[in-house]
Parts: structure tokens; C-alpha cells; sequence
């Protein structure tokens, strides 16, 4: 009876857990939407909301991390349980990260204000399709974990998105470097418009951290999955 007493404890302390990183990841997708609104519609506005609010994604990350460990001190965990708990301590600190790079390209958005760009955005949204469905399907598969082989092929599948978003970054920064290089006029606005390159290429890194973390809690081995590796 008291083993089973303890079950129930243990089993509504990750539930509880596991709510507040659903909610977490519905932000997440939330603010992403809202920060690349706001910066093509050059909404000064919704960007100084998104850094406002984003003390909110910290302390909700923070809350995760605490209940963890609370859970920990409290239970006694067996080693699925113990991965569980881990991983949603690592995940919640990837999503924290990710509202960082979101938060920071609002920033570029004020910097840059209402001059007008300096170059059709032709690769930014093209990155930023990319890294936003990497971190739609890594959450997916974080939040509705599926048997081994379904997981690994799903990560599999997101692993495989990352050399085209690092391609695209590079061609970002090769364009730019070169016009500012002709024009140093363009310097600031392309210095700017770069980081924005680089945050999304940081985030679908973020997307690929939590893809990984879903293999290792399913398996109990980090090297489950070479992340490049090709399906046989």
C-alpha cells in the first residue's frame, strides 16, 4: 500500500510537471510567431511586448526546474523516473534559451526601427520556416513521446533540417559582409540582420538539444542516435 501510495505521489508530481512544460511550449511557439511578425511588419510595439514578457518564460523555466528537484528530494524516483525528471529540467532551460534569442532579435527590431531594410528577406524567413518547425516537431515529440524506433525516425527527421538552416546562415553573413564591405552605410542595419541569421540558427540548435533529450529518455543512452546519422 505504501508503495503504491508513493506511485500515485510520484506519478502526479511529474503530471504536474509535465503541464507546466506544455504551457511552457505553447508560449515559446507564441512569442516565436509574435517576434517575426513583429519584426517584418516592423511592429515596435509587439516587439517591446515580447521583451517585456519575457521574464515570464525565465520564471516559468525556473518553476519547472524547482518542482523537479522537489519531486526528486520528495520521491524516490526509479532511473525512468530520474531521466523524466532530468530531462524536463534540461528541456525547460532550451526553451528558456530559445525566449532569450526571440527576445534579442525584438531588441534588433527597436534598433533598427522604422528605417527601411537594406535587402529583400528572401533567406531570414526561409531560416526562420526551418528552425520554427524543428521546434514544433522536437516539442511534439518531447510532449507525446512515441516508441523508439517512431521516436528516433522523428528525430532523425529534424536532425536532417540543420545543414540547411547552417547553409542558409552562411549565405546571410556572405551576402551582407560583402555589400557592407562595398558600402559602409550598411554596416550597422547589416550587422544587425545577421545576428537575426545567427539567433535562428541557435534556436534550430536548441530544436535539435530537445530531440536528442527525447531519445535519451525513451533509451537511457545519450549516443542512442549519431544526429547526422542517414536512416538505414
Amino acid at each position: 500500500m505504501a508503495n503504491y501510495h508513493g506511485r500515485k505521489s510520484l506519478d502526479l508530481g511529474l503530471l504536474e510537471i509535465e503541464t507546466k512544460i506544455n504551457a511552457l511550449d505553447l508560449k515559446i511557439l507564441e512569442v516565436f510567431e509574435d517576434t517575426f511578425s513583429s519584426f517584418y511588419e516592423k511592429d515596435l510595439e509587439k516587439s517591446k511586448k515580447v521583451i517585456k514578457n519575457d521574464y515570464l518564460i525565465n520564471k516559468s523555466s525556473l518553476e519547472i526546474e524547482n518542482n523537479s528537484i522537489e519531486v526528486i528530494r520528495r520521491e524516490t524516483p526509479l532511473a525512468s523516473d530520474m531521466r523524466k525528471l532530468t530531462s524536463y529540467m534540461f528541456v525547460s532551460q532550451e526553451l528558456e534559451r530559445i525566449g532569450d534569442y526571440l527576445s534579442g532579435i525584438c531588441k534588433i527590431n527597436l534598433k533598427i526601427g522604422k528605417k527601411p531594410f537594406i535587402t529583400k528577406f528572401e533567406k531570414i524567413p526561409k531560416m526562420e520556416a526551418i528552425a520554427k518547425n524543428m521546434l514544433k516537431d522536437s516539442i511534439k515529440l518531447f510532449s507525446n513521446v512515441p516508441e523508439e524506433k517512431k521516436a528516433i525516425k522523428a528525430a532523425r527527421k529534424i536532425f536532417s533540417q540543420d545543414d540547411e538552416i547552417d547553409y542558409l546562415n552562411y549565405q546571410v553573413q556572405n551576402d551582407l559582409i560583402k555589400r557592407m564591405s562595398r558600402d559602409s552605410k550598411l554596416v550597422e542595419q547589416g550587422t544587425y540582420i545577421i545576428w537575426v541569421a545567427h539567433n535562428l540558427e541557435r534556436i534550430s540548435d536548441r530544436a535539435n538539444n530537445i530531440a536528442e533529450r527525447t531519445i535519451y529518455v525513451i533509451t537511457g543512452d545519450s549516443g542512442a542516435i549519431v544526429p547526422y546519422e542517414l536512416e538505414e
